[in-house]
């Protein structure tokens, strides 16, 4: 069971009842353990130690749906109602397997300013795949990868060069945009992860810039393009993690899109590359 997978699973379990807690162990080791639990962090260890995976405690009859939601909540993770218990457990594991991707992005260097272009590119890489297989959910992205001064700025583009622009300010504006933009138009994000469509380098400021671009879907059609720019900073306060500082994403509705779009067809990444 993954590191993040355990932490989680014993921020959950610890709030069950002494009674609850004994049964649940009483449960997964078959009794076997009977006069060798003796305290609540011994039955934790074991329930987890003789599970088979993290999904099957959450699905255990004692974890409710309402402790599940509650753990949620106490990590302000968004969560669009009515949900049943299946999809609270489908949204939790989504969450602990968020953090561990976000731990991987880690550059080895832990001078950003002095990691190599390999570096910065590899992190562009896996935060381009991490954010888009995010927002593919059909779930709001979680208000902890963001700062809680970010904003994001989005432009949508018509095919008849129709301009709307919207600037949004702080995580829960952020994410509340993000998850209505798509939504309202039932879009598939899928970023061109070749070289000549995600690229990170690191701007003056020491933040490290993710430029990336792709096709936009729905219903199966391609609809348009998009380009997005992230500027990214690590968090001191949050195991060193990268979050969102600020973001611009350009959707453009597009017909006959022949092939993965690129970065330097794009004045607002060809600019900054």
């Amino acid at each position: 069971m993954e590191t993040e997978h355990i932490t989680g699973i014993k921020e959950i379990i610890s709030q069950l009842g002494d009674e609850e807690l004994w049964g649940l162990t009483k449960t997964v080791t078959q009794g076997l353990l009977k006069d060798k639990i003796q305290s609540r962090d011994e039955a934790i260890s074991a329930i987890i130690n003789y599970s088979p995976d993290s999904k099957s405690i959450l699905k255990r009859k004692v974890v409710t749906r309402e402790l599940l939601f509650s753990y949620l909540h106490q990590n302000q993770i968004p969560v669009v109602m009515p949900i049943s218990k299946e999809e609270l457990i489908g949204m939790i594991c989504s969450h602990w397997n968020t953090q561990k991707t976000i731990q991987l992005t880690t550059v080895e260097n832990p001078n950003v300013q002095q990691s190599t272009q390999l570096d910065i590119n590899m992190l562009a890489l896996q935060f381009s795949e991490w954010f888009y297989s995010m927002i593919n959910l059909n779930v709001p992205i979680a208000l902890e990868h963001f700062w809680h001064d970010s904003k994001l700025k989005l432009i949508l583009l018509s095919q008849n060069q129709h301009k709307t622009e919207e600037l949004v300010y702080g995580p829960s504006a952020i994410s509340r945009a993000l998850f209505k933009i798509k939504i309202e138009y039932n879009l598939y994000f899928n970023p061109n992860c070749l070289k000549d469509g995600v690229k990170g380098h690191v701007d003056p400021h020491g933040l490290v810039a993710v430029l990336v671009c792709g096709t936009l879907h729905s219903n199966n059609i391609c609809v348009g393009v998009f380009e997005q720019v992230f500027m990214l900073a690590r968090d001191p306060f949050s195991e060193n993690n990268w979050k969102i500082k600020s973001t611009e994403l350009n959707l453009r509705s597009k017909e006959n899109v022949q092939g993965p779009p690129q970065l330097c067809d794009s004045n607002l990444t060809n600019a900054l590359m």
